[in-house]
């Protein structure tokens, strides 16, 4: 064919899509193939960021089963997580971060080793003027935590001196009695006084032997047989300070008086504003959330239920009445679990029975209740993914949903904007799945991350400046970026020209990428490369691609001081994208008449950063007729 340089260029990417047929989609969609990229707000498809450890390395084989950041009333920020059989948090008083065992199988009677689904919520305790946090972990038991985590400073037979000049109570340890026990190097001391000063006294048993810098926390404590004797307590929320307890075994949901989370007696002759309840549902409990203010319960495979109250005078006594509405939905659009419910606003977001993206909110023109389903675009892979042990979260623009089972976790994100006209537009798209081996997200101080389903580890996920996964034996680990995208047919005056012959000789692609990473590209030519498979360099150490880099220093005011040292053509590193250099490649490809391709652009190597913006062919079409397909 004649040397051609006219390419039919895709340049608009429009997230990810495979339930459409790909052959059938409109330009810019990735298709099923792709992972580990993902869609930058400037429109590139971009290799992600590698994960960066937080802490110290731990090959231990446990990954984390549970987790949950307390943003605590006294300003602490304390993640906890369970994993290797132990309930840990997380802390930094020793200078670096550190996990901190709570709970170990032998702490307590009811064996922590076979009980690792842990729910928390923080429940504030209006006579200590601060939170709890309560846990539920799937059997007869509530499990509360102070928070408290602090140093020694020195230690007598009987009394316990913390680090620095803020109270015991101040940093987080309790003053109600029954509950004052400590943990020191896994062992469990008791105290009678002190939490309003840095001492604590009539300590047992002896301390003489703790020395400074030795670890302080507040021991767990067990309330046996709350709410009901028998009850497997598998989830909870905290709903106007009462207590929501919710059993995936059973139809009864428990909520505790507003002054006393232990306390779920019902009283008789009229419930007063804050007094416990109990609720029967049609169907055994599946998780519960809060929307509007009000509990919203999951329950059966296709229940929701909206627990709202009002108030009246009985003679002269104030009484509350509790209104049960239910919502119900199709059979497998109840939720999946209640790990699996969160909330974006004020409207509900869950994974459902029949492994679905949905969401119960408000909607335009509608006067009941819907259930929308948000992963038409994704359907069949969400329906065969594996999500035993994963979770739902919500965090920012995305709704982050973990597979640890497959290593996988999917990404559905919302990009709002307002118009020129002050009209609210939305952007709603699927990512590539990720595999990342993450378990559980989790945001700290502002910065997501990602607990490993595989080792006692916690990644930063996004904002690394890294294209490498930190192992958890301190090695570098690459990862496979892949970027396939949708079948392209011939192109003419009148449109697509699906049985039309074309052929092309060369493959054009632009984007940016760091100097010396092995970038690659496969051509599929007919359906799954029936006609041919075809692979082409775009960039290596042995053949770069045509770079486009400043050769000049940077001026004064193109970066703030400090950025780059003063000198002459003195540059930063790549990771900032700005100078990250921009690449474009025309590859040759071996001519073959067909009526589709696709592009796929990969790279399999650690530190291999790139984005592209724009790929094509030079398509031109045939002027004879594909005979050969008639009958």
């Amino acid at each position: 064919m004649p040397d051609n340089f006219e390419f039919l260029l895709v340049s608009d990417f429009k997230g990810y899509n495979s339930s459409r047929d790909k052959t059938n989609l409109a330009d810019g969609f990735l298709v099923r193939g792709s992972q580990n990229v993902y869609k930058k707000l400037s429109g590139t498809i971009a290799s992600r960021p590698g994960l960066l450890r937080r802490g110290t390395a731990d090959a231990t084989a446990a990954g984390v089963l549970a987790s949950y950041e307390w943003y605590t009333s006294l300003g602490a920020t304390l993640p906890l997580r369970v994993a290797n059989n132990k309930l840990q948090v997380e802390s930094d008083v020793s200078g670096d971060y550190v996990w901190y065992d709570l709970l170990i199988t032998s702490s307590k009677a009811s064996p922590a080793a076979t009980l690792t689904r842990f729910v928390m919520d923080p429940w504030w305790d209006n006579t200590e003027k601060k939170d709890l946090l309560v846990m539920v972990r799937g059997d007869a038991n509530l499990l509360t935590w102070s928070g408290g985590i602090t140093k020694v400073a020195s230690a007598t037979t009987n009394t316990i001196t913390k680090d620095g000049t803020n109270t015991w109570g101040m940093d987080g340890f309790t003053n109600t009695a029954g509950k004052k026990k400590i943990m020191i190097g896994g062992v469990e001391y008791t105290y009678t006084g002190g939490e309003s000063t840095t001492t604590l006294t009539g300590v047992t048993p002896d301390a003489s032997g703790l020395v400074a810098d030795d670890v302080v926390v507040q021991a767990v404590f067990l309330d046996a047989d709350k709410p009901a004797a028998g009850n497997k307590n598998d989830f909870i929320k905290v709903i106007g300070n009462r207590l929501h307890v919710g059993s995936y075994t059973s139809r009864l949901i428990y909520i505790s008086d507003d002054s006393d989370y232990t306390d779920f007696t019902v009283p008789g002759g009229g419930r007063a504003p804050g007094d416990p309840e109990l609720l029967t549902l049609d169907n055994t409990a599946k998780g519960i959330t809060v929307r509007n203010g009000n509990a919203h319960i999951s329950a059966g495979t296709s229940d929701w239920y909206e627990i709202s109250y009002s108030q009246m005078t009985v003679s002269t006594t104030l009484t509350e009445q509790t209104k049960v509405d239910k919502k119900p939905s199709a059979v497998l659009q109840a939720a999946y679990a209640h790990e699996f419910i969160d909330t974006v606003g004020n409207d509900i977001v869950y994974l459902s029975q029949d492994q679905q993206l949905r969401v119960l909110g408000t909607f335009r023109n509608l006067f009941q209740a819907k259930y929308p389903c948000l992963s038409q675009a994704v359907y069949d892979e969400l329906a065969q993914e594996d999500f035993t042990g994963g979770a739902l979260r919500a965090i920012g623009d995305f709704i982050y949903i973990t597979a640890p089972n497959n290593g996988r976790d999917w990404m559905h994100q919302t990009r709002e904007s307002v118009d020129a006209n002050g009209n609210i537009t939305a952007e709603r798209l699927w990512h590539p799945p990720q595999i990342r081996n993450v378990s559980r997200f989790a945001v700290i101080d502002g910065v997501v991350y990602g607990h490993s389903n595989a080792n006692p580890q916690i990644y930063q996920v996004w904002d690394t400046e890294q294209w490498h996964d930190d192992g958890p034996s301190d090695e570098s680990l690459p990862y496979d970026c892949i970027m396939r995208m949708a079948y392209k047919q011939g192109v003419t005056k009148n449109g697509v020209r699906r049985q039309g012959l074309i052929a092309f000789n060369m493959a054009y692609f632009e984007g940016y990428v760091s100097p010396g990473v092995d970038l690659n590209a496969n051509i599929y030519i007919d359906y799954q490369g029936s006609t041919s498979s075809q692979n082409v360099n775009i960039n290596s150490i042995e053949s770069p691609t045509k770079l486009f880099i400043s050769s000049s220093p940077l001026g004064f005011g193109t970066v703030p001081f400090g950025t780059n040292p003063l000198g002459d053509g003195v540059q930063t590193s790549d990771v900032s994208q700005e100078l990250l250099p921009k690449f474009r490649a025309i590859c040759g490809v071996n001519p073959a008449d067909c009526f589709e391709y696709s592009l796929e652009v990969y790279t399999t190597e650690v530190n291999s950063r790139w984005e592209i913006l724009a790929l094509g062919v030079n398509v031109v079409e045939q002027e004879f007729s594909a005979t050969f397909i008639r009958k």
